[in-house]
């Protein structure tokens, strides 16, 4: 029966030491059966084949490893469109979208060139090309396997004109870049320090890819040096870049001695400045 899977896979979670929300059983199931969490509830005495079944009982055990339900699931909701993501890709989080929403508050030209430096599920760059419609991108990423799941992305989204509208480039953030007419650079680099991994939830810690991740010479090193890369960048083109949650002052006074000036500060859902939007002197 539906119902006394969907007990036994709440009643495992409950036990489960990283604390994942018993409603996850019903995600899980969802998605083998092709319902809602809502039908899943609806059917509740339907027998379940012995197939489904087994890949639902599956599912769970990676789950209950510590798996994160998105790459379980093979998919993430971001700015309210559904993106692939798998171990090689950051899962898109909420707080990133403050990027989006940064960029596209900007004065930016009817037909702005933007470049997303560490693009990797591509969330950043093919929701800006969704949203601007004029707009080009680069999307860079130093991962072939990252840049994979961006291109399928791409085309799972914009379609056959995807690979019109965004450039996708292997690289190391924009030290090998001309960056000449880049009207807006958006990026979501690795800024945890290696001091922090401890803190970090065994999902993150044990799952994600550390490179996307970890900024191993200093939690702000990483800003540094993209400014330092983007001093290319013409007089008057945006910088939004997503920081950390103890950076803004660093990051501030980094700005400060650089060639950009900040614009804004934006603070995520929790009250914690987490993007940086600043002008190209």
């Amino acid at each position: 029966m539906l119902g006394e899977l969907v007990e036994l896979a709440r009643s495992s979670l409950a036990r489960a030491d990283f604390g994942p929300a018993q409603r996850e059983a019903y995600l899980l199931l969802g998605h083998v059966l092709g319902l809602t969490e809502a039908q899943v509830l609806a059917r509740w005495d339907q027998q379940i084949p012995e197939e489904p079944e087994q890949r639902f009982r599956h599912m769970l055990e990676r789950r209950l490893r510590g798996e994160p339900v998105a790459y379980i699931l093979g998919r993430r909701e971001f700015y309210g469109r559904s993106f692939r993501v798998d171990s090689s890709v950051l899962i898109p989080r909420p707080e990133t979208e403050h990027v989006v929403e940064a960029a596209l508050s900007l004065p930016l030209p009817p037909q702005p060139r933007v470049l997303d430096l560490g693009t990797g599920s591509g969330c950043l760059a093919v929701t800006l090309a969704l949203e601007i419609d004029r707009a080009s991108v680069v999307a860079v990423d130093i991962s072939p396997a990252a840049l994979s799941v961006a291109r399928a992305n791409a085309f799972d989204l914009i379609g056959d004109r995807a690979f019109d509208r965004i450039q996708f480039v292997a690289g190391d953030l924009a030290g090998s870049l001309s960056l000449e007419g880049f009207d807006l650079v958006v990026s979501n680099p690795p800024y945890i320090g290696l001091d922090e991994e401890a803190f970090l939830s065994p999902e993150i810690r044990e799952f994600e890819p550390r490179a996307a991740l970890f900024s191993p010479d200093g939690d702000d090193a990483i800003i540094r040096r993209l400014l330092a890369e983007l001093e290319g960048l013409t007089s008057g083109s945006h910088l939004v870049v997503e920081i950390g949650h103890r950076q803004s002052r660093r990051v501030t006074d980094s700005l400060a001695r650089s060639g950009f000036e900040l614009t804004s500060m934006t603070e995520d859902y929790q009250g914690i400045p987490r993007v940086a939007t600043a002008r190209r002197r």
